[in-house]
């Protein structure tokens, strides 16, 4: 008996002091609208839906640190993400650790964690989804062009979360600041390739450098794709963009650039430039926001996308809202975009097609999207 009361001291002794070295905290979002959703083409009918949607994908996270001394701290976080609006079996929400997930370690030096990370397609995020004030709006995630036009050439550029990644992110100098990753097979199939497949392994690699140092924000983002087993239909894709703000008084100035090529396995390269303007206006707790974006052509040449390249495979996109913030946690607001695709283009609000946002797009359709959100962060 004595024994047995002795090793639960001692282990009470060892769970008090993992507790006491490792700080652990959670956070997250909660985010629903009510939308107006409508396509419109000559060709095809008019089509009105009533939805009530998360397309911002809520989400809890758990964080912690341990201080290991001597200035280094071993770190943790994992994302997990969920559907306000619908239960999970029928909803895009993937559930434990589906976001951004990962463990490391920081210094002076900077940072390093192995897992899953956002790279490129949250790039633009902060210069349009956040006002001059700093908070985060409530505005649908289909409805920004970081989503909507930047992360598509034709169907998505698979800028998602990358799997299999390391993570290194530079200290913060003077403003100045630094990531560099890679990833060993961003889609998951690390080392697994079919009977008609040339084994090479692939790859992904991202650099990023930033300057965000009182009113001027710059950020410059660049990746390179290889797919894994070089199958015939798989695609290699380069991307380079250019994201930027400048608050003056309660006006921020955005600018965002984004030039994105793929290339077909076997050959044949095509292209295509998009940019976007976003501004907004924050008067105490009220936010006034409007953004332009436009997407070039994609060039010809990869034959896997022959059908939706060549002339007319544009777009453009219009937004606009009004968000109040009822607190530093809660906002509410009202927003109104279109999505105006040329006459062969296919770009989509984000993640149309799927519980998220609505029916998706075919060649040459009109998106239009009225909702009401709110969203509130703890």
């Amino acid at each position: 008996m004595k024994k047995s009361l002795l090793a639960l001291a001692v282990l009470g002794a060892f769970t008090t002091g993992s507790q006491a070295q490792t700080n652990v905290s959670i956070g997250g979002i909660l985010h629903a609208n009510v939308k107006n959703y409508k396509i419109s083409n000559s060709a095809r009918q008019t089509s009105n839906e009533l939805r009530v949607d998360d397309d911002l994908n809520s989400r809890f996270w758990l964080t912690g640190t341990e201080d290991l001394g001597g200035g280094l701290k071993a770190l943790f976080y994992v994302e997990n993400r969920f559907n306000a609006d619908q239960p999970q079996a029928t909803g895009t929400g993937a559930g434990l650790a589906n976001g951004e997930t990962y463990v490391g370690l920081k210094g002076g030096w900077g940072q390093i964690t192995v897992g899953k990370h956002s790279w490129m397609s949250t790039q633009g995020l902060t210069t349009e989804y956040v006002s001059a004030s700093g908070n985060n709006l409530a505005i649908p995630t289909s409805m920004l062009a970081t989503y909507s036009i930047m992360d598509q050439a034709v169907g998505n550029l698979d800028t998602t979360r990358r799997a299999n990644s390391v993570t290194y992110r530079s200290p913060v100098v003077s403003g100045f600041s630094g990531v560099a990753g890679i990833s060993t097979a961003s889609a998951g199939n690390e080392g697994v390739i079919d009977g008609t497949s040339t084994y090479e392994d692939g790859r992904e690699y991202y650099l990023q450098g930033g300057y965000n140092n009182g009113p001027l924000a710059l950020a410059l983002a660049y990746r390179d794709f290889t797919a894994e087993g070089r199958a015939a239909g798989s695609n290699d894709d380069q991307q380079l963009r250019f994201h930027g703000s400048y608050k003056f008084g309660g006006i921020k100035l955005g600018l965002m650039a984004d030039r994105a090529s793929r290339e077909a396995v076997g050959g044949g390269k095509s292209s295509r430039t998009a940019w976007s303007i976003p501004v907004s206006y924050t008067l105490g707790n009220n936010t006034f926001l409007a953004s332009f974006t436009k997407a070039g052509d994609l060039s010809a040449g990869n034959a896997n996308l022959a059908a939706n390249t060549g002339n007319d495979t544009g777009a453009k996109m219009y937004t606009v809202g009004y968000d109040y913030a009822l607190s530093k946690r809660t906002n509410v607001g009202v927003y109104y975009s279109r999505l105006d695709n040329d006459a062969n283009g296919v770009y989509q609000p984000f993640n149309a097609g799927t519980s998220f946002t609505g029916s998706s797009l075919v060649a040459g359709e009109t998106a239009s999207t009225l909702a009401l959100g709110v969203k509130h962060t703890f």
